[in-house]
């Protein structure tokens, strides 16, 4: 079956070839919506994340799927941010600190920002890092992302690795062949469940065991993880990621093989073909016949008013830029309705959700906190202002991660109703055009609907760590000196303040970026939205002024024009030709 690299080089030669006739042409608009086009299916990347207890091999493993030892390992627990692996001509890292600065950095420097020996608890505020690297399974559009390792004695380790699992398209669960699936493991497995839908299990460290042991240690992680999850069966997929790096560096196919790594590979690209690389191909696909629709039609208007009688012409050029005029001001219209359901979102459901979530969460937080602080009386009041920062670092990783992925897909859900709505204006708009300008000059022109697509990426990340003030650490030691009744009692209220206060910091933090996500993805909708109009009008008007032009400077230029018209359609008609072709072929592969 071919895959998705195989059906996204087509549209990219088709894209080339249609850019390369816009630009023979003179058509410096043509040309910049199809490298729009082009740069929005290149940079377009299917987000797959790796995830899985502490020391199961997760870096070795994407190591392996490079082919270098590019990201750093260790037999200690590791990786410390969520590092995302794009394609790069050259190898280089960005990273992005929290308080939004970025910095371009080599890859030999990964050590000091993304491991917990190099920054420990992320003390450099390192939000995420993008490492750039020329690897094949990179180049068609696969973006991997390292997590740190949970259950780990860094508890910032865990707010890492779940603050990445709403961008997630799947993702890949590592377990280890030595020791069988935990408890632990069954947990955050449910977890990522009610984030992503499409789950890899992969079984590292085959070669550590014989394989009769194998086959039972695998038979016995599938039990287990299809009863827990509620299915029938479980596939995993055994392979050795250290084997696979050594057969990357000795370039050995016989040992890739006994990695069974490429095993892996072939159903991951079986499923981004599938589950979403149809998707972003088929609403690639839809936009380019629409941007050629365009093109074609301006062709053939061209092509008619050139042939017309002048003064004809001219009383139905007149008319004709009437009409433009009206369905600019409607279009105008439609963009400032769309600027109050922008208002509205936020206020409406945004606003009013983040307060109902306050309302409701803080009873139970406040009630759960009481009954957690009377539960710990036996202890002396150091073990029990630790076990009492914890015990609020995990109930608010709690609620804010649960909580913000209900809301994600409640404001998904809106915006895509409210991305659909313009859509479908937007295309009627593009329609009437076309209509109008058919009608006028006598020719019948075809409109094409367009898709608009948008990506969403947060930036929200938990910051549960807090330095104490004087006062606080003035309390904090004298209260080791106190009575333990009373000790406990300064303790419990003022990490009762501290657990309202670092609530109410959360709930605007993730406001925050809720906002800032929309307005976003609003701005890229008005943009979306304004160029799909503006394609079809712009091709239409630019076609009337060039044989208004071309009328002006007589006869002759007129009848050497239609041969170029002529020649440049039949080219034109032959990639459509092409992309229905590949439109067929898409929908095909799409349904074995």
């Amino acid at each position: 079956m071919e895959g998705y690299r195989e059906f996204a080089e087509e549209i990219l030669d088709c894209l080339s070839r249609l850019t390369a006739l816009g630009e023979e042409r003179g058509q410096e608009d043509l040309t910049k919506r199809l490298r729009a086009l082009e740069e929005k299916l290149k940079a377009d990347h299917f987000h797959i994340v790796v995830m899985g207890q502490f020391k199961r091999g997760k870096t070795t493993f994407i190591n392996s799927l490079l082919g270098s030892p590019v990201l750093p390992s260790s037999v200690i627990p590791l990786t410390s941010v969520n590092t995302l692996l794009r394609y790069g001509e050259e190898p280089v890292a960005r990273v992005h600190y929290q308080d939004g600065r970025e910095e371009k950095v080599a890859l030999d420097r990964l050590p000091d920002l993304v491991t917990e020996k190099g920054n420990p608890e992320n003390r450099l505020g390192v939000r995420a890092v993008e490492v750039f690297y020329p690897a094949p399974c990179l180049d068609d559009g696969v973006c991997f992302v390292d997590t740190p390792g949970v259950g780990s004695t860094f508890i910032h380790n865990d707010e890492m690795a779940y603050s990445y699992l709403c961008n997630a398209d799947a993702v890949v669960f590592m377990l280890s062949a030595d020791p069988p699936v935990s408890r632990a493991e069954l947990d955050f497995l449910h977890h990522i469940r009610s984030f992503v839908d499409k789950i890899f299990f992969v079984q590292n460290k085959v070669d550590y065991i014989d394989p009769e042991e194998l086959e039972e240690s695998l038979q016995f992680n599938a039990g287990v993880i299809a009863e827990a999850l509620g299915r029938e069966t479980v596939e995993i997929f055994p392979l050795s990621a250290k084997t696979a790096l050594k057969a990357a560096a000795t370039n050995d196919p016989r040992l890739a093989e006994e990695s069974l790594l490429p095993r892996f590979t072939r159903r991951l690209e079986d499923f981004l073909l599938k589950e979403k690389g149809v998707a972003l191909l088929q609403s690639t696909l839809k936009n380019l016949l629409k941007i050629l629709n365009d093109e074609i039609s301006g062709v053939e208007l061209e092509k008619t008013l050139l042939l017309r009688p002048w003064e004809d012409l001219r009383e139905r050029i007149t008319l004709f830029r009437e009409e433009m005029s009206r369905l600019c001001r409607e279009r105008d219209e439609m963009m400032y309705l769309l600027d109050g359901d922008f208002k509205s979102l936020v206020a409406d459901t945004l606003d009013a959700q983040v307060e109902e979530f306050k309302k409701e969460t803080v009873p139970v937080l406040l009630r759960r906190y009481d009954e957690f602080c009377a539960g710990k009386t036996g202890l002396g009041g150091h073990a029990f202002q630790e076990e009492i920062t914890q015990f609020v670092k995990d109930l608010i990783l709690q609620s804010f991660t649960e909580w913000r992925y209900r809301e994600e897909e409640v404001l998904s859900s809106r915006f895509q109703e409210i991305t659909e709505i313009y859509r479908d204006k937007a295309n009627a708009i593009v329609s009437r055009i076309l209509e109008k300008a058919g009608h006028i000059f006598d020719l019948e022109l075809t409109g094409m609907e367009a898709e608009i697509g948008l990506e969403k990426e947060g930036e929200f990340w938990f910051k549960l760590e807090e330095r104490q003030t004087d006062i606080e650490m003035f309390i904090g030691a004298f209260t080791k000196v106190m009575p333990r009744r009373i000790s406990h009692r300064i303790l419990a209220r003022q990490n009762r303040e501290k657990l309202l206060e670092l609530f109410d910091r959360h709930c605007g933090r993730v406001r925050y970026d809720f906002f800032l996500r929309l307005q976003k993805s609003f701005d890229s909708l008005r943009v979306m939205v304004y160029d799909l109009i503006e394609g079809t009008m712009g091709s239409v008007e630019k076609s009337v002024d060039r044989a208004v032009g071309l009328r002006e400077h007589g006869e002759k230029d007129v009848a050497s024009s239609i041969r170029e018209l002529d020649g440049y359609l039949r080219k034109m008609q032959e990639v459509r030709e092409t992309l229905e072709a590949l439109t067929g072929r898409l929908s095909a592969a799409s349904t074995v």
